[in-house]
């Protein structure tokens, strides 16, 4: 299923009007992922290329261990391949533009670490299972277009056609932190979350669907 909306934008050399396909990850768009990867996310951090958004799929451990770009590369592909890493690409004619990591809560090994260690005991649904949003990555040229706010809103509509019963999400506490890569609280509260616990350095927000 694909999503079209058009991109409008007040900025100054923006992309008023260019029409944005989403689609979900698949194996079949695994080129595309790894061609949004390879150049375009990072381009004004690369620092960071060797992410992979692998992050939220590895223990502490591993995570740690695995520090060969081209081994994370691999990582993610095979992931990609088996369907463990989920999400949404957003595309400008035909090249992403932007990303959305959304899994499982189950799935994200780092937030079941991170939950035992400081020892949080997230709230169950009385039925019905949680979907967690664990980061947003957009290429720098295209951000503050709302391009993350779409990603969302489709990310809200699929969960709940997929009989979720909550969505979950982790921003920064700190709002003034440079890179809100896991969304920012106004994002989520703007599409109906609300803060469900404060872990300290992130807040836990929720939306029941």
């Amino acid at each position: 299923m694909e999503e079209q909306s058009l991109i409008g934008t007040p900025a100054e050399g923006g992309h008023r009007g260019i029409k944005m396909v989403i689609r979900p990850l698949s194996p079949a768009l695994c080129e595309d992922w790894l061609e949004y990867f390879d150049h375009l996310a990072f381009a004004d951090h690369k620092d960071w290329a060797l992410c992979y958004c692998l992050e939220g799929h590895l223990d502490q451990k591993t995570q740690d261990c695995l520090t060969d770009p081209q081994e994370r590369r691999q990582k993610a592909v095979e992931l990609i391949q088996a369907g463990s890493m989920q999400g949404y690409l957003a595309y400008l004619e035909d090249k992403v533009v932007g990303w959305c990591n959304v899994n499982d809560r189950e799935n994200y090994l780092y937030l079941t670490e991170m939950f035992r260690n400081i020892g949080y005991q997230p709230e169950e649904p009385k039925a019905g299972k949680v979907k967690s949003i664990f980061c947003f990555l957009i290429a720098p040229q295209y951000r503050g277009q709302g391009i993350a706010q779409r990603l969302l809103d489709r990310v809200c509509q699929d969960a709940a056609r997929d009989g979720y019963a909550w969505l979950e999400a982790y921003p920064f506490a700190d709002k003034s932190f440079e890179f809100q890569y896991h969304g920012t609280s106004g994002m989520y509260e703007r599409c109906g979350f609300a803060e469900a616990a404060d872990l300290k350095y992130v807040k836990v927000m929720r939306k029941e669907l």
